[in-house]
C-alpha cells in the first residue's frame, strides 16, 4: 500500500485544500517533516485505521491522508478521539461502517455508508459538500456533521440522550444497537461505549440490531368498523366517533383530495331539518348519502360539471358504485385511525398540564417562553390567547424533534386534542392525514416521552 502513496511535506497540498476546510481555515504553518498521505485516483482499500500510533502506513509524521479521487473502503474508524489523522476525499466515500472523532473527515462529493455512521466527542467533525446517505447516524452533541447536498438516513441516534428517530419514529438507543456497545445493561443511564463500538467494525461485525423490530406496534389494536357497509349502522357510528365534537353538529376533513363532511341529525340556525347524512366531494362527483325515517339509505349523485342536476342512485349495484365504495372505504378508514389515536391523549391532561405552576412561570412580560429542553427535544406551550390582528390562537403544547420536525398538540375542541406536523426546514403546520399510520405512531410516541418528561420536571420544581 506504501507504494501507492506519495508522502509529501503539507505545505505542497496547501493550494488543494477546498475553501471551507479546516486545513484551508486553521492549518497553514506546518513543517517539512509533518507529512501529508497523498494518493492520485481511485482508490480501494478493505479498512483504514486513523488512530496516531497507526503511523498510516508507517510513517508516524502522517497528519492527513489525501485522495484526489473516489475512495471506498470496508470500515474507516480510530478509537481515539481527543485527535487523529485527518482524511480529505476529493470525489465520493463510499464505506460499510465509518466511527471517527478527533479529525476533521472531508468530501467533496457524496458520501454512502452501508450500515453507520458514528462520531464522537467534540474534537471532529465530518463535513459532506454532497448528499450524505447512511443507515444510522450516531452522535454525541458535541460532533458535528454538516452536509450541503441532502441528508438520508433512515436512523438518527443522540447518545448522551439515549433516543433517536427511526423512520420518524423516536426509538430508544437500545434498540437500535447492539448490547454489547453499552457497558452495564441493568443501569438506566445509557452508558454507551465508543470504544467497544469501534472493536465490533474491526472485527467485521455488525453493531446495529434488525431496525424493523422497532417500527411494530406492541399494543392489540381495536377496529372501530368492522365491515365497509352503507348503511345506518356506520353513519350513526360515524356521527358518534371521536372526530364529532360535542360543540359541533358536523365535522369535516380532506384526505387524498376527497372532501368528506359527515352531519348529525339536527335543526340548524335557520330552524330547517337537516339529515342525517354524508356528502362526499371527489375529482370527478359530488356524492349525498342520507338516512330515511324507515332506516334505509338513499344516494343521490351529481357531476362537478357547472349546472349539473343530482341524480338517485340509491338502486345501483355495487358495480356501478365502485368509485363511491372506494372513497366510502376512505372516510372509514380514517375514522379508525382517529378512534385509534385521537382518544389517548385527553383534554383534561393538557388543560392542567398548560395550567400548572411551572408551566405559568415560563411566561412573563419580559422573557419569552422558551420551553423545556431535555437534550435531543424541546417542549414549548403556547397559552390561548387573541394575537396583534385580532386572531384568536388556541392553546397548544410543541414538541420540536431531534430531526427538527415538529408535532403540535392543541386545544381547539371540547372532545379531543387535535394534532398537526411540520416538516424539518419549513414553516407551517400540517394536517396529519389519517392514512399515515407512521406520523400519527411518531406523534403518540412523542407525547408518551413528553408525559414521562413533564412529569419529572413538575416533581423537581415542587419539590425544590
Amino acid at each position: 500500500m506504501s507504494m501507492d502513496f506519495k508522502f509529501i511535506p503539507i505545505a505542497q497540498l496547501a493550494d488543494k485544500f477546498p475553501e471551507g476546510s479546516w486545513w484551508a481555515k486553521f492549518y497553514q504553518d506546518f513543517s517539512d517533516e509533518q507529512l501529508a498521505a497523498y494518493y492520485e485516483g481511485d482508490l480501494t482499500l478493505p479498512s483504514l485505521n486513523l488512530d496516531w500510533e497507526e503511523h498510516f502506513p508507517h510513517h508516524k509524521e502522517v497528519i492527513i491522508i489525501f485522495i484526489d479521487g473516489n475512495f471506498t473502503v470496508g470500515n474507516l474508524y480510530n478509537k481515539e478521539t481527543d485527535g487523529a489523522i485527518g482524511l480529505m476525499v476529493i470525489g465520493n466515500l463510499s464505506a460499510k461502517n465509518i466511527a471517527v472523532g478527533g479529525q476533521e473527515i472531508y468530501v467533496s462529493g457524496n458520501m454512502m455508508i452501508e450500515e453507520i455512521l458514528c462520531g464522537s466527542y467534540n474534537h471532529g467533525e465530518t463535513i459532506v459538500k454532497g448528499d450524505l446517505n447512511a443507515t444510522v447516524l450516531v452522535q454525541d452533541d458535541q460532533y458535528k456533521v454538516k452536509v450541503d447536498g441532502t441528508k438520508s438516513i433512515a436512523c438518527l441516534v443522540n447518545v448522551w440522550e439515549g433516543d433517536g428517530i427511526l423512520h420518524e419514529l423516536p426509538v430508544d438507543i437500545h434498540e437500535v444497537l447492539i448490547d454489547e456497545v453499552f457497558l452495564d445493561m441493568e443501569e438506566e443511564d445509557v452508558d454507551f461505549s465508543f470504544d467497544t463500538l469501534v472493536s465490533v467494525i474491526k472485527e467485521g461485525r455488525s453493531v446495529i440490531k434488525k431496525l424493523n423490530d422497532s417500527l411494530t406496534r406492541e399494543k392489540i389494536v381495536h377496529v372501530y368498523f368492522t365491515h365497509n357497509t352503507i348503511n345506518e349502522e356506520n353513519i350513526l357510528k360515524l356521527t358518534q366517533s371521536i372526530l364529532m365534537s360535542n360543540d359541533k353538529p358536523s365535522f369535516d376533513f380532506q384526505e387524498q383530495d376527497v372532501f368528506f363532511k359527515v352531519q348529525q341529525k339536527h335543526i340548524d340556525a335557520d330552524g330547517d331539518q337537516r339529515d342525517l347524512s354524508v356528502y362526499i366531494n371527489d375529482s370527478r362527483h359530488h356524492y349525498y348519502i342520507w338516512v330515511e325515517d324507515d332506516h334505509s339509505v338513499g344516494l343521490l349523485r351529481r357531476t362537478v360539471d357547472e349546472g349539473a342536476e343530482w341524480e338517485n342512485i340509491t338502486e345501483e349495484s355495487q358495480e356501478q358504485l365502485t368509485e363511491l365504495s372506494d372513497c366510502w372505504t376512505i372516510l372509514l378508514t380514517c375514522a379508525n385511525m382517529a378512534e385509534l389515536y385521537l382518544r389517548n391523549i385527553e383534554v383534561q391532561y393538557v388543560q392542567d398540564i398548560l395550567q400548572h405552576p411551572v408551566i405559568q412561570e415560563l411566561y412573563s412580560e419580559e422573557e419569552e417562553n422558551d420551553g423545556f429542553w431535555d437534550g435531543s427535544k424541546c417542549y414549548s406551550f403556547r397559552q390561548a390567547h387573541t394575537d396583534e390582528d385580532g386572531d384568536y390562537l388556541h392553546a397548544r403544547i410543541e414538541i420540536l424533534t431531534p430531526d427538527g420536525a415538529y408535532y403540535f398538540y392543541t386545544l381547539d375542541n371540547e372532545t379531543y386534542i387535535s394534532r398537526h406536523y411540520q416538516p424539518p426546514d419549513q414553516y407551517g403546520k400540517q394536517d396529519i392525514s389519517y392514512l399515515n399510520l407512521r406520523r400519527w405512531e411518531a406523534s403518540e410516541r412523542y407525547f408518551s416521552r413528553f408525559k414521562q418528561f413533564i412529569t419529572q420536571k413538575i416533581e423537581i420544581g415542587v419539590n425544590s
